[in-house]
């Protein structure tokens, strides 16, 4: 029965998608981060819709029924360019027998098609809006479940990963669930309608109970910096903080005894044998960065057992701690930094914390561009401390798990740079802040 009205729907969706490229280019988006073949059992279990509708979107630009014309020029694109360029030859370069190199390559190949494309569908506020929806609809689902579960079990729930998907384990979800949290507030201030405010306001509420009650400590950590950063900047100073206090309620009343024994670990790194391991995998990766500092090893070659016995014994760039040699198997990095490090060098990490810095500023110059003397503007304001705030989020929960090649992240930055070229086209320019000349 799921599985005949999802197929239902998709029918219904396809006339959609024909009709406007940038229904289909929303769609494309959608099936991406919900993964909705991870909840069927029957035909539609095998289901390509994602690669349906993306092949859907680029039929139609290829056909012309988006002028090419339209392409807005930006520098994340070229940051894009640059980084998806390494790491083809990071690809190229790394350690044979390494299955992983081509199936995460192809995951940042696909990622990057579609964020490249991105700068010919949203230029105005209701397509920022309406990506805002489907992040919010897509990953927010399965914070709906989790939290639920989490609420009906009194915190008794496991929560699990999202088969087949970057999300495959609680810790990589709770991250994940989490960059949610913001693009679900900014909906629910914004949306016209109550009923649908409403709903994006119990969106956020169970997915913060589905993060809190998860048990990860990635989560944890990431919502805990995303409250307490949002209270010291929103405009909304009652309202966050009201959110927050019901948060920490929520977190007393649903947190069982063996999630607060599992978090207060956090504070006892040194004799936490997980934590322990994570830190042998962040030393093996940074040697195999020392051994290929341009390039790395290729994608998740730390997991390889050929490259793990290899690097394992070796310092790196934590031989100052000490660590053990390992005895247990190749572990993955549990960091996007070392993560990164590893698998695209140093100069891949750079790259990438180029663009994720570039995106943070571009936050700064809106909120100097709009001032207060724009007041129309004051959404774009909200949009961008939002997608700050859910950058800052994964940067912080990113520490403690390997998703760097997490699709919504890069969709932040580019909607970042769209969002400041939207607003300086917004402006007229006798009202923009002029530079100064020091």
């Amino acid at each position: 029965m799921r599985d005949l009205m999802f197929a239902s729907f998709m029918v219904l969706a396809l006339p959609l998608a024909f009709m406007r490229p940038l229904n289909a280019y929303l769609l494309w988006g959608w099936t991406g981060m919900l993964i909705p073949t991870s909840y069927f059992y029957g035909f539609m279990a095998d289901a390509r819709l994602n690669f349906f509708f993306a092949l859907i979107t680029l039929s139609l630009i290829v056909l012309g029924k988006v002028k090419i014309t339209n392409y807005q020029n930006n520098r994340v694109t070229w940051f894009y360019l640059l980084f998806i360029a390494h790491c083809t030859l990071s690809f190229a370069f790394g350690y044979s027998d390494n299955p992983l190199n081509a199936q995460y390559f192809e995951v940042v190949v696909k990622l990057m098609i579609f964020v490249l494309v991105m700068p010919l569908f949203v230029r105005e506020r209701q397509h920022f809006h309406a990506v805002f929806i489907i992040i919010a609809l897509g990953l927010g689902l399965h914070g709906v479940m989790d939290g639920l579960k989490t609420i009906a079990s009194a915190g008794g729930h496991n929560m699990a990963g999202v088969p087949g998907s970057m999300m495959n384990d609680r810790n990589h979800l709770s991250t994940a669930l989490v960059l949610s949290l913001p693009v679900s507030y900014y909906l629910a201030l914004y949306s016209r309608a109550r009923v649908v405010r409403f709903g994006f306001w119990m969106l956020l509420i169970t997915t913060a109970i589905a993060v809190l009650g998860g048990g990860s400590r990635g989560g944890f950590l990431a919502i805990s910096v995303l409250g307490i950063w949002f209270i010291v900047t929103s405009r909304h100073k009652v309202l966050a903080i009201s959110l927050g206090l019901s948060a920490v309620l929520a977190f007393s009343m649903l947190a069982p005894e063996r999630w607060t024994d599992r978090i207060s670990t956090v504070q006892e790194a040194q004799s936490d044998k997980s934590f322990i391991g994570r830190v042998i995998a962040w030393r093996v990766s940074t040697a195999i960065a020392l051994e290929n500092p341009v390039f790395g090893g290729g994608f998740h070659a730390v997991q390889t057992y050929p490259v793990w016995e290899t690097f394992k014994a070796s310092p790196g760039l934590l031989g100052f701690l000490d660590l053990p040699v390992p005895e247990f198997a190749p572990k993955a990095a549990h960091s996007i930094y070392f993560e990164l490090l590893g698998d695209l060098g140093f100069v891949g990490l750079s790259i990438f914390l180029t663009f994720i810095s570039y995106a943070l500023w571009n936050r700064w110059k809106i909120c100097r561009q709009i001032g207060t003397s724009n007041p129309q503007l004051l959404w774009a304001r909200d949009m961008a401390d939002m997608l700050f705030l859910a950058i800052i989020s994964f940067l912080v929960g990113g520490s403690a798990v390997s998703l760097a090649y997490f699709e919504v992240i890069y969709m932040f930055v580019m909607l970042m740079e769209l969002l400041r070229i939207h607003v300086e086209q917004s402006i007229p320019k006798r009202q923009q802040p002029k530079a100064r000349n020091d």
